[in-house]
């Protein structure tokens, strides 16, 4: 059960990534605590804890500061994925992926699919493809069976941007996103077909190469990164700014 410094902790990690701070401004103890309604020392907690994450920097003696991430910060933490995702890749290989779950693999690309076939023209479109995108990397750790591996993507996907949900659809280029979004499929499908067949360097690399791409498309569509800042469905894109904007 989450205890009440999880909770005045989650709420602060909530407010920092949507944006109601900016990137660099100062947070205050008493401020915070008043704005959490809760206690100065819960509130000083909770900010030691985002610090910890990284979503906050200290100042000595001067309290808190919300951090600015680059561009070429988020592409380097999904680099991280991509290699952390590589080991479950390849241990899931390894062991042998069970026929529940590789029937379920199969049933989240083939939707993702007939979604993508369709154009994903409408946010409800969007929004269940970027669902089962999530579901297949997730069902790439679960088959790994590492539990030591779900801390760590944990912790990497804290970066803003950097995890599979973070996906933003360019509508200024609607083709040259579906475009981005078959050539992740395409990868997924190869991915799924590697393990399978418990290929696991296969497998490894693979995903390896499906993260970079997603990091280059970052600094690609950071325009629409931009446009998008607001988004609730993209939290933390708030605080990422490219280098020559901070």
């Amino acid at each position: 059960m989450a205890t009440q410094l999880d909770q005045v902790t989650q709420s602060l990690r909530e407010t920092v990534l949507s944006g109601v701070y900016e990137p660099g401004e100062a947070l205050r103890e008493v401020a915070v605590a008043d704005g959490l309604m809760v206690s100065r020392t819960l509130a000083r907690l909770a900010m030691g804890a985002l610090e910890q994450e990284g979503l906050l920097t200290r100042m000595p003696n001067r309290g808190f500061r919300v951090r600015l991430f680059t561009v070429d910060e988020v592409a380097d933490a999904i680099e991280v994925r991509g290699e952390l995702e590589a080991l479950a890749a390849r241990q899931a290989a390894e062991r042998g992926l069970p026929a529940p779950q590789e029937r379920q693999m199969r049933k989240i690309l083939a939707e993702a699919s007939a979604l993508s076939d369709q154009g994903l023209t409408d946010v409800a479109a969007r929004t269940r493809w970027i669902d089962l995108n999530a579901a297949f990397h997730d069902g790439i750790l679960e088959a790994a069976s590492n539990k030591a591996l779900f801390p760590a993507i944990r912790n990497i996907c804290r970066v803003p941007l950097a995890g599979p949900r973070a996906i933003v659809f360019n509508s200024a280029q609607p083709e040259k996103g579906l475009l981005q979004v078959r050539a992740a499929e395409e990868d997924h499908h190869q991915i799924l077909d590697a393990i399978i067949n418990r290929q696991g360097t296969r497998a490894a690399s693979l995903i390896r190469e499906h993260a970079y791409r997603s990091g280059r498309n970052k600094r690609v569509n950071f325009e629409a990164l931009q446009n998008a800042r607001l988004s609730p469905s993209l939290p933390g894109i708030a605080l990422v700014r490219r280098v020559g904007d901070t």
